[in-house]
């Protein structure tokens, strides 16, 4: 039978694709691994790699000798192994005690429920474990009253590795931040009760993104660990520019018709926009469904050809429309930005997510799965 997906994609020539750049990519990964010479770099690959695709991500970074991946669930765990991927695998994620009878798994996992250490240690006989801690954030782990026993309980446990102590900062903006030094001090204390019992796991990490961006930041938590998980920077999203980080996405799509809008013209669902004046207007085969975020109806843009179009009425569910007036000769087929890897562009990810006032890994993660995704150098 034919395969249908495979087939489309190798014959037809999509109207939209996300390129993702190889070059920025492993540019990025290596100045974040020099930012400080006590930091390990776990990539995050979690939530389709931010978006840039999962498979795509884990097969270029394979040759950095990466410590292990961070993946979020089992089914992301699987699809980038079978895609023949050697890096190790760290599922963060709660994953449900049933599927561990099933086979054995070729994973790392954070822990943090002892009913779900012991099935490990029943079913996958020599699991490697990170035993997640709540430092404050009141969120997954163990907490610090109940880590001496639960670490006492893994102890027992003769068919279980740990490798691994972890948590995570609710905030790691500032050195100065309430929020921050407590964690702080409960991630020491963690580690002091990990050393009592006789553990001693080979990675310490708390840290992610936002700790590399702030170097006072990173300098005390590099005294406490030795591994930070990297997200959103890795793919060259950050406000510090002393990184030379480049975003490695970008979003394009074509222009599937010119239209002449006339002056009282109402556009797109509810006529939420009313022309003032005669226009020439693009339609866009691209919506919501594929990433393009709804809230930019009426205050986001795309460029064409350099120049800044403002997207006009309500972003629909898959098609977009754009002033394109000043556009010179704006043409069917022709290839649209919609978002951008040039960070300094208005419709570059962070731009676009501080007009519609969310974090850039949302806007990310939101790229449909369903886009063709396609590896430049």
């Amino acid at each position: 039978m034919l395969n249908f997906t495979n087939w489309f994609r190798k014959t037809y020539q999509v109207l939209n694709r996300i390129e993702i750049s190889q070059s920025a990519l492993l540019r990025n990964y290596r100045k974040l691994s020099t930012t400080n010479q006590r930091l390990a770099i776990a990539p995050v690959l979690k939530s389709n790699a931010y978006g840039h695709g999962l498979e795509i991500v884990g097969k270029i970074l394979d040759k950095e000798s990466c410590p292990f991946y961070c993946l979020d669930s089992l089914h992301e765990a699987y699809a980038l192994h079978k895609c023949g991927s050697e890096t190790p695998i760290l599922i963060m994620g709660y994953i449900n005690p049933k599927n561990l009878k099933v086979k054995k798994l070729p994973f790392q996992f954070a822990v943090y429920d002892l009913d779900f250490l012991e099935a490990l240690n029943k079913y996958q006989q020599g699991a490697k474990v990170h035993i997640f801690v709540d430092t404050g954030m009141c969120r997954e782990g163990v907490s610090l009253v109940d880590l001496p026993k639960f670490l006492e309980a893994a102890k027992k446990l003769k068919h279980i590795q740990v490798v691994g102590l972890m948590s995570h900062f609710a905030s790691a903006s500032s050195e100065k931040s309430p929020l921050f030094r407590n964690q702080l001090t409960n991630f020491k204390k963690a580690k002091e009760i990990v050393k009592k019992t006789g553990l001693n796991p080979k990675w310490i990490h708390i840290g992610a993104s936002e700790v590399i961006s702030h170097q006072k930041v990173r300098n005390q938590v590099a005294n406490i660990s030795n591994l930070v998980r990297i997200g959103k920077e890795l793919y060259g999203i950050t406000w510090n520019t002393e990184l030379e980080l480049s975003p490695v996405m970008k979003l394009l799509t074509h222009i599937s018709q010119i239209k002449q809008l006339k002056r009282g013209d109402l556009v797109g669902y509810d006529g939420t926009l009313k022309a003032t004046r005669n226009l020439t207007a693009a339609i866009l085969p691209i919506g919501y469904y594929d990433g393009v975020d709804r809230r930019l109806s009426n205050k986001g843009c795309v460029t064409i050809n350099g120049v800044v179009c403002p997207i006009i009425g309500r972003v629909s569910m898959n098609i977009t429309t754009v002033d394109t007036t000043q556009v010179r000769n704006p043409f069917v087929g022709q290839e649209v930005v919609v978002y951008s890897d040039n960070p300094s562009d208005p419709n570059a990810i962070r731009q676009v997510a501080q007009l519609v006032e969310t974090v850039a890994s949302e806007i990310l993660c939101r790229e449909a799965l369903s886009t063709r995704r396609v590896v430049t150098p």
